[in-house]
């Protein structure tokens, strides 16, 4: 009997430790990308974390792979590209989201035009606003063409600045920081324009827009004319404009000329750019928790974007 018990526990302990590491479910690690644009730097940056610890920050591209004033930004995670716009050149360009190789230029506006200041992407194609000359436009993300006019001036565009999509929904939405003013079109059906937040609605002069899906909720950064009562400030409101505009940060909160302001889906963090001669990168929540300064000293920053992966940045790095 005895025996026996003895043969048990070997065999016991030899299949416990036949179990090899293969065996056990593996633990996705993720990777927070935080990207941003300097204009007076010419540069576009990013910093990556893990778990909040930052690993590294460091120079995508600069001023000699051609970048002039580049403003807005967003990131393809699955190809592992980005795209941004330069306002100077008035291109749209994309790259390797590390840096390794050289810009393409997709498109470029006409001579007599501004260049494009705000852009979003679907997984095909790409929207963007060139303010000054009152247009919102759309390509595929190829660079293929052909660029399409979603709205111009004759359809009442008056300073159309910050751009997000609701992408589960099909809605596009802009801000008009003339007419202080927030704006929603449907892209998969025929239908007009709505207006969400008209003047008057709480606005003193909106800027960037980001659409948090995860709680059906808009953020918009609205900065105040000299003079006004109120200070700068980051707005919370609805995706169908039912809820009243309501403040979640101010100057208090570190809030100064904010221009992006960007979300994080998967923790419902909040980020935002204070472009100023020596601007910053702050981060709360969509639930208005405690803010912190995570980047200093951006030479006039304008975009912003975030993506949360599982690439690794070390064997990305050139």
């Amino acid at each position: 009997m005895k025996h026996n018990i003895f043969l048990l526990s070997i065999l016991f302990i030899f299949a416990i430790s036949s179990c090899s590491e293969e065996d056990l479910p593996e633990v996705a690690v993720y990777y927070t990308y935080l990207y941003w644009t300097s204009m007076a730097d010419h540069q576009i940056l990013r910093a990556v974390y893990q778990d909040d610890v930052l690993l590294q920050t460091e120079v995508v591209y600069g001023s000699l792979k051609g970048l002039d004033t580049p403003t807005a930004l967003v990131v393809d995670e699955p190809n592992q590209m980005l795209y941004w716009t330069d306002f100077s050149t008035r291109q749209i360009l994309r790259g390797a989201w590390d840096g390794s190789g050289n810009p393409e230029v997709l498109y470029t506006a006409p001579l007599r035009s501004y260049g494009p200041v705000e852009l979003v992407m679907d997984t095909e194609r790409l929207y963007w606003t060139q303010p000054y000359d009152q247009l919102i436009l759309s390509a595929p993300a190829n660079g293929l063409g052909p660029v399409d006019t979603l709205f111009d001036r004759s359809d009442g565009l008056n300073g159309p600045w910050g751009v997000d999509l609701e992408v589960s929904a099909g809605y596009l939405y802009w801000v008009e920081y003339e007419d202080n003013e927030l704006w929603r079109v449907s892209l998969t059906e025929n239908s007009t324009t709505e207006l969400i937040y008209a003047g008057g609605s709480g606005f003193l002069n909106p800027y960037g827009i980001a659409i948090s899906e995860g709680t059906g909720e808009l953020f918009i950064t609205d900065n105040a004319l000299p003079g006004a009562a109120y200070a700068d400030r980051i707005l919370r409101g609805s995706l169908d404009g039912a809820m009243k505009l309501e403040t979640v940060y101010d100057e208090e909160d570190g809030v100064s000329n904010a221009y992006a302001v960007v979300i994080d889906e998967r923790s419902g963090e909040l980020y935002w750019l204070n472009q100023l001669n020596a601007g910053s990168i702050y981060r709360g929540g969509v639930d208005g928790r405690a803010t912190e300064e995570l980047i200093m000293d951006i030479a006039l920053g304008q975009g912003l974007c975030i993506v949360c992966s599982t690439h690794e940045p070390n064997v990305l790095m050139q």
